[in-house]
């Protein structure tokens, strides 16, 4: 439980500081679609390829269905969170400066409900997510040796996100790609693959929480904590993150 939640964590520390450099470059529907389509992509791509390499191995694969019933409930939430502003913005009479009250109301509220699943998860009902059966693998690294190469991952990946961001632009006016493409199926495929491979990996293992964990875990996390911290993000910088996803986009998720 605790391995799928540092795994989609760090994972989806890449997806943060990709959207508050795209957030500071102004690219909002960049921001958005890459949200959605990280949500999109784990749920469908990299949950799927860890169901299918799970069934390659074994013809049953076994794990909680607490757990899993628990980030769908939370995934629910996110999509009604981001549903409600959109819709609210096709209505008569209705401001770009009401739309942003409504965003930033509604992301106080889901990043709170995120921090007590938290402690849900963690704390109070912990014995809900607990995995049987599971063996124990000898640890290869210790925690400091972990920590700082995820620390020295990151600064390379906050470098190598501003060169990322600062192309996008130059990318869809050379090769006649939407932003939308980017945003939705591109970036979300590039900050996702460290998830792909343990998610697909550990399944294949037959350590089917763990991949869940991972996969739909980063789909909770991005619902429920990196939107909302986007919203925050463009707060900060005055730039309009609201969580009108558009009709088609809010509707897919």
């Amino acid at each position: 439980m605790i391995g799928g939640l540092l795994n989609a964590t760090f994972g989806n520390a890449v997806e943060m500081i990709v959207t508050v450099n795209a957030i500071k470059a102004g690219l909002v529907n960049v921001v958005q679609g890459s949200l959605l389509g990280s949500i999109l992509s784990n749920m469908l791509l990299v949950l799927g390829m860890s169901f299918f390499a799970a069934g390659v191995v074994e013809k049953e694969s076994r794990f909680s269905a607490k757990g899993a019933s628990a980030n769908m409930t939370c995934l629910t939430l996110g999509s009604i969170a981001l549903a409600l502003p959109t819709i609210y913005n096709c209505m008569e009479n209705t401001s770009t400066e009401d739309v942003l009250s409504i965003s930033r109301i509604s992301s106080a509220v889901i990043a709170g409900v995120y921090v007590l699943f938290l402690i849900f998860q963690l704390l109070t009902h912990a014995h809900l997510f607990a995995s049987e059966g599971e063996e124990e693998e000898e640890v290869s690294i210790s925690a400091c040796s972990s920590i700082l190469l995820l620390l020295f991952a990151t600064l390379c990946v906050a470098v190598c996100s501003e060169f990322l961001v600062d192309s996008i632009e130059g990318v869809t006016e050379e090769y006649g790609l939407p932003g939308a493409f980017i945003g939705v199926i591109l970036l979300p495929i590039v900050g996702n693959a460290a998830e792909h491979a343990t998610a697909v990996t550990v399944a294949a293992k037959g350590k089917m929480d763990l991949a869940l964990g991972v996969a739909v875990g980063s789909s909770t996390q991005i619902a429920l904590l990196v939107v909302p911290f986007s919203v925050i993000v463009g707060w900060a910088f005055d730039v309009p993150m609201s969580l009108d996803f558009r009709i088609f986009d809010t509707t897919a998720t």
